[in-house]
């Protein structure tokens, strides 16, 4: 039996749901329902749509409530929720007939007849049924979370992420779309969040490295794609893709060739949480102008982490990478670009709170984590470059997530 612990940071909720007079958020989609409940809602990811929702009360002292069937709480052996958890839990069975308006009885398997009683099904029952004791079912998703809504501020706003709420509650609030809430809410992570994103950072960093040590010359893009994403699934992740070479797509026809040194950017997820890696990888002695660009890449790396800590905003970060860069007696250009990571590979509020993505120039805060891009952008020396690291910014500085003591790995 487990219980959901909510990942979201309420505090960071609440600034930002107040902020814009929200007084809770309804959230269908299946990512932010985990955000808010810690619950993956299996169901809703299959895509159907609107079998769990998750209800955040802007304020932070409120539980986070779940919504889902009753027989979905049941078969996914979720345990009851406490009263004074950050998590409570609403469940729906179907209306009655008799008598009318209320919920129909609680649905589970059939015991075969003369057989040996399941000890594990017997706990999931007895799990549901204290959960309905402390809260009964509701006749339906729409009676669920029209009480849910019930103790918000008469006329207050409610933010949605799909159009479901709107349409099941009608004319009952007013709403607005979460999204860009959402993207400004999941920039500063909490416990919870950043512990699962130093097991993500890690876990990819590990399986990035341990992939290339397994290639020599001759072995193709493929290959390398395929190891990495063996390894990431023996850490217990889930690949998202991996760039070789400047190259994105899969099925392409590089080799990896003696002479030529190229770029990985690896990307995978941990318990939906994503790490982020890059490095370049030598295949043989690289030459002069393939040294100066891995020389430059590191130079900028190395002025970052002394850099990055809160109060500063990203370009500062850029500035600090290439002037890092110019100071070594180094031509080359590189971004030094941050971005938010988390629930998303880019997971940060866009410029002006568009609903497109539109980069912008974030004022950095403690408990965000960030990946710096540190490519080259040179071409004609010998191959691609590439380093790139997550970083936690701390009260007054940055940790690093992964290990930084190869930025080159030789094969």
């Amino acid at each position: 039996m487990s219980l959901p612990t909510p990942l979201m940071n309420r505090k960071r909720a609440e600034e930002v749901m107040l902020a814009n007079g929200v007084v809770a958020m309804v959230l269908c989609d299946p990512t932010n329902i985990y955000h808010a409940t810690g619950f993956w809602p299996q169901t809703v990811a299959m895509g159907q749509l609107g079998t769990t929702l998750a209800v955040v009360p802007a304020r932070k002292t409120a539980p986070v409530i779940l919504i889902t069937g009753q027989f979905h709480h049941y078969l996914f052996d979720l345990d009851e929720a406490g009263a004074d958890g950050p998590l409570a839990i609403y469940l729906y069975t179907s209306p009655s007939p008799e008598p009318e308006g209320g919920a129909a009885p609680p649905t589970f398997f059939h015991p075969y007849p003369g057989g040996t009683p399941d000890p594990f099904e017997r706990l999931t029952r007895s799990s549901t049924l204290q959960q309905l004791q402390r809260n009964p079912a509701y006749a339906g998703m729409r009676e669920a979370l029209g009480d849910a809504l019930s103790g918000g501020e008469a006329g207050g706003m409610v933010a949605y992420d799909i159009a479901l709420p709107p349409a099941l509650l009608n004319d009952d609030f007013k709403w607005c779309l979460a999204d860009p809430m959402l993207r400004r809410i999941r920039m500063i992570k909490s416990p919870q969040e950043i512990a699962l994103m130093r097991r993500a950072a890690v876990s990819n960093a590990e399986a990035a490295v341990q992939s290339v040590q397994k290639m020599s010359a001759g072995c193709s893009y493929d290959d390398l794609r395929a190891e990495y994403y063996a390894e990431t699934v023996r850490r217990g992740g889930i690949p998202l893709f991996l760039m070789i070479d400047s190259v994105a797509f899969e099925n392409s026809d590089g080799k990896i060739r003696e002479g030529r040194s190229f770029m990985i950017d690896a990307v995978s997820h941990y318990a939906h949480y994503h790490g982020d890696f890059g490095r370049t990888v030598c295949v043989g002695e690289p030459d002069h102008a393939m040294r100066s660009a891995m020389a430059a890449a590191a130079a900028a790396n190395e002025a970052i982490a002394r850099t990055l800590r809160p109060g500063i905003r990203y370009h500062d970060v850029m500035v600090a990478g290439r002037d890092a860069i110019r100071e070594a007696g180094l031509k080359m250009a590189t971004p030094s670009s941050p971005h938010s990571i988390g629930l998303f590979h880019t997971d940060e509020a866009f410029k002006g709170d568009v609903l497109h993505f539109a980069k912008d120039d974030h004022l950095i805060e403690k408990d965000m984590i960030l990946s710096v891009d540190c490519p080259i952008l040179e071409t004609d020396i010998g191959g691609t470059v590439h380093l790139e690291d997550l970083w936690l910014i701390t009260e007054d500085g940055c940790e690093v997530l992964n290990d930084t003591s190869e930025p080159v790995i030789r094969i």
